[in-house]
């Protein structure tokens, strides 16, 4: 059944992290909670867990009540930020130690078997007689890792465990999150503010905003159909590009207006109104260098270049308003350089420019510059 979060609202004296927010967590998910830095997700993490209470709202575990119980009684293991192990016991011990305090009876065979098994899973089966101290930062949170594995908990927290690897270190232990997901029986609630984690990653994301759970549902859903601009915007890498736009009606034509030279033929008129502001999304990967057939093709300037790894991020003006584009090779592009760029049509987003919830997504119509 997996995990209910039922009215839950976490506050330290008068700063509420946590606001009557609601959440539940599919049994055998990997399940991605999404936010900027300081949003509160690890506080959710914590309370879910058990380690912190909440103020007010219950958290439910398969359909039984947890609030009050200890996080010693709860079946459930977490790995945090830091690579938190004991520095005077080797990897051998730091993985085993679960076991070791456990009030069940474990062998020392059976405890020799699971000590493998983990260290196999996580690549550090040849450290084991080695302290942490030793060992690289990844090894160390491998090692964080085996140790909350090896009781077979039902709930697995992971409160940002790749934050403090480098690039080539995240990339493989992702690699490695998706394979124990696999293997692994148990639920995995994974918080983070990096989205390519969450996407690569999870069954599941919730994206948490002011205090509360803004959309949850599967992965692929959540990124294809963003039902706020908050929600399009984040998850995506570069950031979806959000434009501002007003809705112009001309004789028989509905038009999105960004400005003199650049136009959205409307689509879904039922939907909308004339007059009114609208947040046109979309993702820099959309945008096209160049002319193309059935796009809207507009002109933009080069502001500057973000060359990362293979890849080149563009950061353009459009009359006052960025336009970002993804290019996916490493290639440089003068400053002040004038691009012509298209958008297909079926890529937009359209959004309410008030409460910035979507309004419909894809066009109907081919689109067209306005003359």
């Amino acid at each position: 059944m997996g995990i209910k979060v039922s009215n839950l609202t976490k506050d330290y004296g008068s700063e509420v992290v946590l606001d009557d927010l609601d959440l539940n967590v599919p049994d055998n998910s990997f399940t991605s909670i999404v936010a900027p830095t300081g949003a509160g997700k690890t506080t959710l993490l914590r309370v879910m867990a058990g380690v912190e209470e909440p103020t007010d709202g219950k958290i439910y575990y398969d359909g039984e009540d947890v609030t009050d119980v200890s996080v010693q009684k709860r079946n459930v293991s977490m790995v945090y930020q830091q690579f938190i192990n004991y520095p005077s016991l080797s990897i051998y011990e730091n993985i085993a130690s679960p076991l070791r305090v456990s009030e069940e009876e474990v062998s020392q065979d059976e405890l020799d078997e699971k000590v493998h098994e983990v260290a196999e899973l996580l690549n550090i089966e040849d450290l084991l007689d080695h302290l942490p101290e030793e060992a690289s930062g990844g090894e160390k949170q491998r090692t964080a890792i085996a140790r909350a594995l090896i009781k077979d908990p039902r709930f697995i927290f992971l409160d940002e465990p790749l934050a403090n690897l480098d690039y080539k270190l995240r990339e493989e232990l992702r690699g490695q999150f998706q394979l124990i997901f696999q293997q692994e029986k148990s639920t995995f609630i994974y918080a983070t503010p990096a989205p390519e984690d969450a996407l690569s990653m999870s069954t599941h994301i919730g994206f948490l905003h002011e205090q509360d759970i803004l959309q949850f549902g599967e992965s692929e859903d959540v990124y294809y159909h963003p039902q706020y601009v908050e929600v399009g915007s984040y998850l995506n890498e570069p950031p979806m590009n959000v434009l501002s736009s007003e809705l112009i009606k001309e004789s028989d034509r509905y038009y999105f207006q960004v400005s003199e030279d650049f136009t959205f033929e409307a689509f879904d008129l039922d939907k909308l109104e004339t007059g009114q502001d609208y947040l046109l999304g979309v993702r820099p990967q959309a945008v096209e260098i160049g002319e193309v057939e059935g796009s809207t093709t507009f002109r933009t300037v080069v502001s500057f270049n973000e060359i990362v790894g293979s890849s080149t991020t563009l950061h353009t003006d459009h009359e006052g308003q960025e336009i970002i584009i993804f290019v996916p090779e490493p290639k440089r592009r003068p400053e002040g350089e004038k691009l012509a760029v298209s958008v297909d049509p079926a890529e937009l987003y359209v959004f309410a420019g008030g409460t910035g919830e979507i309004v419909t997504q894809g066009a109907k119509t081919t689109l067209g510059e306005k003359k």
